[in-house]
């Protein structure tokens, strides 16, 4: 167990997480915390995030999506394997 202490940066009251635990749950700067109370204790528990095409997509343009030379090559080569 680690004891910590509430620091003062700026407006905002922060804590700092040991490296130890940080590696040992696979957490890196910005990994997302679920952060409650239960018993009144504080909880911090790491989030996965599940992406989807459409939020990795969301505010691209359609010009982003424009093939260069090399990408039209691609679309029109004729299969060599078992691609589909």
């Amino acid at each position: 167990m680690s004891t910590i202490a509430i620091r003062k940066s700026g407006g905002a009251n922060i804590i700092s997480i040991p490296k130890a635990i940080t590696d040992t749950l696979g957490l890196q700067v910005g990994s997302n915390l679920d952060l409650s109370i239960k018993d009144n204790k504080i909880v911090l528990t790491p989030m996965e995030i599940n992406y989807t095409l459409e939020s990795l997509l969301k505010g691209s343009t359609r010009e982003s999506f424009a093939l260069d030379a090399e990408g039209e090559e691609w679309v029109g080569a004729k299969s060599i394997g078992k691609e589909f």
